[in-house]
């Protein structure tokens, strides 16, 4: 079981934080909130190409849109399904962008009634809050992962000493405490 996140006898997931994880937690709501309302710019290409091609760095797609395009997937993946897909997103986009700040926002409620507990800092957490919790990390590792050109082979402790390892080791941290509250979800 997860020290960071465990059941209570009510059945509420507890989680318990170092103060400096609870400050990088703090930190999230406004960084994801920037990417999620924010909306693709006209100009870039928002329906049918493949993030995983190689393309060269003038015609790259600018991070922001990057990582928008992750959190927000493509439903129809054929190019001549481009009208379903232009309706697809005219119907369910705003209410993805709504749960997903629903979500920042019952994240940020959790962390601001968090209390110390003997150098650590303790929150329980609804089921709904746990979802949240969940999702948010789930997007904020969607989008740090995109940002770094996190690819699956990507070994972390390799990157130790690259100019961005202060971003993979969060990336690294981000996954570990999905793992850790999914683990004490089971």
């Amino acid at each position: 079981m997860s020290s960071i996140f465990r059941k209570n006898r009510r059945g509420e997931v507890v989680a318990r934080l170092r103060p400096e994880e609870l400050a990088l937690l703090r930190g999230l709501p406004a960084e994801l909130r920037a990417l999620i309302d924010d909306p693709v710019r006209d100009d870039a290409d928002v329906t049918h190409s493949d993030p995983e091609s190689e393309r060269a760095p003038e015609t790259a797609e600018p991070v922001d849109d990057a990582v928008r395009r992750r959190l927000f997937p493509l439903a129809y993946l054929d190019p001549t399904e481009e009208d379903a897909e232009k309706e697809w997103q005219r119907m369910v986009h705003p209410e993805l962008v709504r749960s997903k700040l629903d979500a920042l926002s019952l994240l940020a409620g959790t962390l601001e009634r968090a209390a110390e507990t003997r150098g650590r800092v303790e929150v329980v957490l609804s089921p709904e809050e746990t979802e949240a919790w969940l999702g948010v990390l789930n997007d904020a590792r969607l989008a740090l992962g995109v940002a770094l050109g996190v690819t699956e082979d990507l070994d972390l402790e390799a990157m130790a000493g690259d100019p961005a390892a202060a971003g993979y080791a969060m990336y690294g941290w981000l996954t570990a405490l999905q793992g850790a509250l999914v683990d004490a979800l089971l």
